[in-house]
């Protein structure tokens, strides 16, 4: 999710004004989409689509329009600078536990044809190193089993392990965890390199009013939704190195009820979700920050609001 982040009040409203002319064409909702503009903020074309022949029919229009400008609107107006602000990104916990989540909807039984079939999301799990070195004891020995902290578990199961094949969804209040279990064994040790067995269930409920007060993802409306899940996995941690070496984590989950923009209004009001967790290979694309981040509740986290200018 893209979103305005330590900009002036005045080019705020300019860049928003903009997006408010695009494909929606309105304010107080998503303006989710790809837009050309220029450096002043002229709206050239923008869509929102799935369909790359659409996208690049849109990207072609802008490029022509902007072919098309004075060479004065193509430039940064006088008074304008571009300086680096702190983004989410910024947070990325080098040296620490980095998952990419990979989810896909799962063939029901039998199987059902469905209009929007073989979707699937990605996203990314973010555990600073003093964190990830808590997924193992003070001193792991073989043979050795034991739960991580609670926190640990519940960033899994209350932003990672959601409804969000189809699109966004919500995350789960601390309190809507009605029964959650983490549990690492340790299966080999060889000098510094410790081999484990990962397993855990988990299951949330969300019913009524929200809870998670004010922010990014407050809905319109409550609607009723839960998600009870199954992991299994496998990961290698260096304690010569301080971090993982190996991890892959498999989840099933079975989804129910809907939230306002998971695209699940059609959908039937029971499935099974597929979930993947790997470790990340820390490129450009794998440095994006999680879509909760906001809310993870990690002191190490800094928001871009509040990160002084």
């Amino acid at each position: 999710m893209w979103r305005l982040q330590r900009v002036k009040d005045s080019d705020a409203t300019f860049f928003q004004s903009m997006a408010n002319k695009g494909h929606y064409r309105g304010e107080g909702q998503t303006r989710q989409g790809i837009y050309v503009c220029s450096p002043g903020g002229k709206l050239l074309s923008s869509i929102n689509s799935l369909d790359p022949d659409k996208v690049l029919e849109s990207i072609k229009g802008g490029l022509e329009k902007w072919n098309s400008l004075p060479p004065a609107d193509r430039e940064l107006r006088s008074h304008q600078t571009i300086e680096p602000a702190h983004r989410w990104e910024d947070n990325y916990p080098a040296g620490g536990l980095v998952l990419t989540s990979v989810n896909t909807d799962l063939p029901s039984d039998p199987p059902r044809t469905e209009e929007r079939t073989g979707l699937w999301n990605l996203d990314h799990v973010w555990f600073s190193k003093a964190e990830a070195r808590q997924w193992l004891s003070h001193d792991p020995r073989e043979g050795d089993t034991y739960s991580p902290p609670v926190e640990l578990a519940h960033r899994l199961f209350r932003f990672h392990l959601v409804d969000n094949v189809r699109g966004q969804t919500l995350p789960f209040a601390p309190q809507e965890i009605k029964e959650a279990e983490l549990t690492v064994e340790i299966v080999e040790q060889r000098e510094s390199v410790v081999s484990m067995r990962i397993s855990g269930s988990a299951r949330a409920i969300a019913k009524g009013d929200w809870l998670l007060g004010e922010n990014d993802w407050t809905p319109k409306h409550p609607l009723d939704h839960g998600m009870t899940s199954e992991m299994l996995g496998t990961a290698v941690y260096d304690l010569s190195s301080d971090s993982f070496t190996e991890f892959e984590v498999v989840a099933i989950g079975k989804r129910y009820g809907r939230t306002e923009n998971n695209s699940r209004r059609n959908a039937p009001d029971s499935s099974y979700v597929g979930f993947l967790f790997t470790l990340s290979g820390g490129g450009p694309s794998e440095r994006i920050a999680p879509a909760f981040v906001d809310i993870y509740d990690a002191d190490w986290i800094v928001s871009p609001s509040t990160e002084s200018p």
